[in-house]
Parts: structure tokens; C-alpha cells; sequence
């Protein structure tokens, strides 16, 4: 998990992943090598990649909540609704594709690597239209701690942030506590042997 769990709520989870992402990509671009160290390194990071992914979706999906129809925010709340749903379908192939392989073997008799950048592209686009517009005007608004009074705590979003998606758009477990936190669980322990720890 991102080590953040105790801070703020669902907004400072989007905007924490996406920093971290951002940081992530750059990363395991500059570790694609073929040697069984950086198979390894790569490994580790494409599968950390996959969780915090997920936690972002888990964020984004609140955060669209929250907001509502309320016409001054709808900009900015339908285009994060977009974002929500752009990215998914690549997060589910590679977290299909990842499930339950050991990190170093991701990229043996696949095209792992050419999914993960596919869903580098998508995904980064819209974390830097968030971080430079998007997020920006939500915390600049004058009437924002109506709405971000009813945003998730950042260490719900992060305990309820399951990593099999549904590509089209979330499902209703997803907003229901106790099965989204049962089903995060379960797609963490399904993803054995997973990332090593130094790596989350």
C-alpha cells in the first residue's frame, strides 16, 4: 500500500496516487532490461504499479460520488468520471495478465510490456490533466468543504481498493464497505507471490 493510510480522505488519496504514479512510470520505464535483475526489479514494479492503480480507481470513484450533479463542479466531475472509466480497461488486462505470476516472469510468453505501456499512456494523460487542472480547481473552491465532508477517509479508500475491475464502469460492491474490503483482500491474495515489500 502507499503508506498513507491515516491522511485526509478520497481527494488526497487521487492526488497522493498520482504523484506516486507518476513517479512509478518514470521508474519502470527506465527498468525494462532482459537480465534477470532487472526482470525481477520490473516485476516488482509493474505489480506495485497495479495496486496503486487500483487505489487511485477507489479514489476516483468516491471523489465522482461525492461531488454529485452539482453544476459548478461538473466539469471537473464529469471529466474525472471519464478518467474513471478510460483507464480501466487497461488496468484489467494487466492485472489479468499479472494474477498470481511470479514478477520476473511477467514479460515470458506474453506481451506484458506492451499493456503496461499502453495503460502508462491513459493513465498518465489523465493523472496530469488532474494534478494541473483538475484537483487544482476542486480545492480552490469556495463551497468545496460542503461536498468533502462526505468524501471517504483516505485509510477506507485504501482498505476497499480491489484490484479486478470491472472494465465498463464500477460495480455496486464497489461503494458497498464490508464486501469491497472482503474482495480487496481476497484479489491480494490471489496475486501471490506479489511485489516484494521494500517494492510497496
Amino acid at each position: 500500500m502507499s503508506g498513507h493510510a491515516t491522511r485526509g480522505n478520497a481527494l488526497d488519496v487521487l492526488e497522493d496516487e498520482d504523484l506516486e504514479l507518476r513517479e512509478l512510470f518514470t521508474k519502470l520505464q527506465q527498468n525494462r532490461g532482459l537480465s534477470v535483475g532487472e526482470r525481477a526489479e520490473y516485476g516488482n514494479l509493474a505489480k506495485t504499479v497495479i495496486r496503486h492503480v487500483a487505489t487511485r480507481e477507489a479514489a476516483l470513484v468516491d471523489v465522482t460520488r461525492a461531488l454529485g450533479d452539482a453544476p459548478e463542479y461538473q466539469d471537473v466531475s464529469s471529466r474525472l468520471g471519464s478518467n474513471m472509466l478510460e483507464g480501466r480497461p487497461y488496468l484489467d488486462r494487466v492485472e489479468k495478465m499479472s494474477r498470481g505470476i511470479q514478477g520476473m516472469n511477467l514479460r515470458i510468453g506474453q506481451d506484458f510490456d506492451g499493456e503496461m505501456l499502453d495503460l502508462i499512456q491513459v493513465i498518465g494523460t489523465e493523472i496530469e490533466w488532474e494534478l494541473r487542472q483538475g484537483l487544482p480547481q476542486l480545492r480552490g473552491s469556495r463551497t468545496g468543504a460542503s461536498w468533502q465532508g462526505d468524501l471517504k477517509s483516505a485509510r477506507h479508500i485504501e482498505r476497499h481498493a480491489p484490484t479486478n475491475l470491472r472494465p465498463d464502469g464500477p460495480r455496486w460492491w464497489e461503494r458497498a464497505p464490508i464486501i469491497s474490503r472482503l474482495i480487496t483482500g481476497y484479489d491480494h491474495l490471489r496475486d501471490f507471490p506479489r511485489a516484494s515489500k521494500r517494492s510497496r
